[in-house]
């Protein structure tokens, strides 16, 4: 049974996967499970929409994403920044929180400041 592999639009090697391509690196769909998005920079090193950084999934499976604020890498999972205690997430509603500088959540007026 022959498999038929889809050629990388970068490289030219057929070594293009669902995600990425495996010869050259470059990342199409964001492999995070709920995100999903579509890559169009080729030389991203991070989601536009959920953060994930690609290098670190790719070699490890970690799913990790750095903090706007302090520039430390955290838990994909996780809505604080363990470290300058950005909120990444609102802890009641779960809206992404755009600004480093916001002091309470747009959508439903929660405190971010604890």
């Amino acid at each position: 049974m022959s498999r038929i592999m889809d050629k990388c639009p970068v490289c030219k090697e057929e070594k293009k996967g669902k995600y990425w391509c495996s010869a050259c690196k470059t990342v199409f769909v964001c492999p995070q499970p709920n995100c999903g998005a579509e890559i169009r920079r080729r030389d991203a090193e991070a989601c536009p929409s959920c953060g994930l950084l690609f290098a670190d999934y790719m070699e490890n499976r970690k799913m990790y994403r750095k903090c706007p604020k302090c520039k430390k890498k955290q838990g994909l999972s996780e809505q604080q920044c363990k470290y300058c205690r950005y909120w990444f997430n609102c802890p009641t509603c779960g809206h992404k929180v755009p600004s480093t500088s916001m002091l309470t959540c747009p959508r439903c007026a929660t405190n971010l400041r604890r």
